[in-house]
């Protein structure tokens, strides 16, 4: 998709951070924006600020675990523009650092899940279709994160949903591609960026109270210095722009992802060449 005038963007987490960063690049390139988050004033005032700089906007409070809500923003969506073109699939929580993680409660690992994961599903079932159905170039973007394509002890159900978003960007890429269906697929894998997900998850357990060892916001204590110096988000918006403008799949936008993706690829590929743990001659695939 290499011209955006004119095409039907919708953004989800758009009140603030990469969502807000991403409505921002995607109207600098003339797009018209469908803009949600679950805290509406805000993404209101960042529709109100766009439109002010000339971009054709509409906003909507919708909490993207709900499907329902998801159907509406569709609906909403469809009635003000028509038809849609491109969908960025940005919201996300973190989530506690979530250590050690079998003491992490269920409503915690579902809280996360809900929004990262069913979160992307539900923009996909609501809004592909109708993509689709227009015909035309189209495209998909899914924010997943580093932690996407690497494990390690921080954030394990934030961990999991990104691999989930991940596979499922790839399942979707290889079925459109499939299909030949004229829609792109961006999974976008920023590490470490300057937005408000870690002071929010800080604000958010502060009420659960002491005691709760699992009850500790990322980056406390001074962790946050072991993901490396964040980016603006609009560095990564500006990766995800031209991401589907090119139409690339897979986006890094930090230095030092290579090194991180090789290290936990590293251990696999050498099992691989290690063979069967029973001890069978590994056979080579012809």
């Amino acid at each position: 998709m290499t011209d955006l005038a004119g095409r039907i963007a919708v953004i989800t987490g758009a009140a603030d951070g990469i969502g807000k960063a991403l409505a921002g690049a995607f109207a600098t390139a003339g797009a018209r924006l469908v803009l949600a988050d679950v805290d509406g004033p805000r993404v209101e005032a960042v529709g109100r600020e766009l439109s002010a700089s000339g971009a054709e906007v509409m906003t909507a409070s919708t909490d993207v675990s709900d499907r329902e809500q998801v159907l509406e923003l569709r609906h909403a969506a469809l009635a003000r523009f028509g038809t849609v073109h491109v969908l960025c699939n940005n919201a996300g929580v973190m989530g506690p650092a979530g250590d050690p993680l079998w003491e992490l409660p269920i409503d915690e690992w579902q809280r996360v899940m809900a929004v990262n994961l069913w979160g992307v599903l539900h923009g996909i079932q609501a809004f592909l279709p109708v993509i689709l159905a227009a015909g035309e170039a189209g495209h998909v973007v899914n924010t997943a994160s580093m932690q996407g394509v690497t494990s390690g002890t921080l954030i394990p159900e934030y961990t999991v949903s990104k691999h989930a978003v991940v596979a499922l960007s790839e399942s979707l890429r290889a079925q459109l591609t499939a299909r030949g269906a004229p829609v792109g697929v961006t999974v976008l894998c920023p590490g470490a960026v300057s937005t408000e997900l870690a002071s929010r998850e800080h604000d958010r357990l502060a009420q659960v109270g002491d005691g709760r060892p699992w009850a500790v916001a990322p980056g406390a204590g001074g962790r946050q210095a072991r993901w490396g110096p964040g980016l603006t988000p609009e560095e990564v918006a500006a990766a995800a722009v031209a991401a589907v403008e090119r139409d690339r799949f897979y986006v890094f936008t930090n230095p030092g992802s290579r090194a991180r993706v090789e290290a936990r690829l590293g251990p696999i590929l050498d099992a691989l060449d290690e063979g069967p743990a029973s001890g069978a001659p590994h056979q080579k695939r012809l």
